[in-house]
């Protein structure tokens, strides 16, 4: 399955891998980050999707706010919606990779058990990292 929110992010969600793909096709500014995050969350909560790759590399920095946003309002609705451990893994531009402080990728303890971040810049060291956790938990891929 497959849905282009608009001109600015792609989602898909492969069954046979258990994994929602979403993939920035431009910059995006504080609104369309929020909504890019809620069609995921749209697409992955009915399917109880626990793996997640999302490529940022055309998006780039998100504003403060937007981090914000993302670390207090809609992460813990995701953690809180997944029966399991959820693993994101990020796909990031060098240059991005370098700009981003462990405060700024800090998610609050509670949620360390519960979602496990990844960053990456390159794919295939991603889906390695999010087939590595999915043997871990018994998921076949």
């Amino acid at each position: 399955m497959s849905a282009a929110v608009t001109d600015f992010v792609d989602l898909a969600f492969r069954d046979d891998l258990d994994l929602l793909f979403g993939r920035w096709l431009r910059t995006a500014d504080d609104q369309e980050v929020r909504q890019g995050y809620e069609a995921a969350l749209a697409l992955a909560l009915p399917r109880r999707a626990h793996y997640w790759l999302l490529d940022l590399r055309r998006r780039g920095p998100i504003s403060p706010a937007a981090r914000r946003w993302l670390l207090e309002s809609f992460l813990p609705r995701l953690v809180n919606g997944m029966p399991e451990p959820l693993h994101l893994a990020y796909l990031l531009s060098p240059n991005h990779l370098a700009e981003v402080s462990a405060e700024e990728l800090s998610i609050p303890s509670l949620f360390h058990a519960t979602c496990h971040i990844g960053l990456f810049t390159d794919e295939h060291s991603a889906l390695q990292w999010l087939d590595h956790h999915r043997e871990a938990h018994g998921v076949p891929h």
